[in-house]
């Protein structure tokens, strides 16, 4: 039930990288799949915690896609 934005906010900093995979991760190209993107909030998480731990590109692979106009 919550917006674009509420999905965004309830998820910073909900999601970090594992410290323990911080040298397998920088410099590293990534596809990131994602099953359903929503409104894209937890994807956008993901990749900004891959980003911040060093990852050099990620890419995002999804299966089905909501419409803008379904939310």
């Amino acid at each position: 039930g919550l917006g674009r934005v509420q999905r965004a906010q309830a998820l910073r900093g909900a999601i970090a990288a594992n410290p323990r995979r911080a040298a397998m991760l920088k410099g590293a190209n990534i596809v990131l799949v994602d099953d359903v993107l929503t409104s894209g909030a937890t994807s956008g998480a993901c990749v900004a915690a891959l980003r911040q731990a060093g990852a050099r590109q990620v890419k995002i692979a999804c299966f089905s896609r909501v419409l803008d106009e379904a939310l």
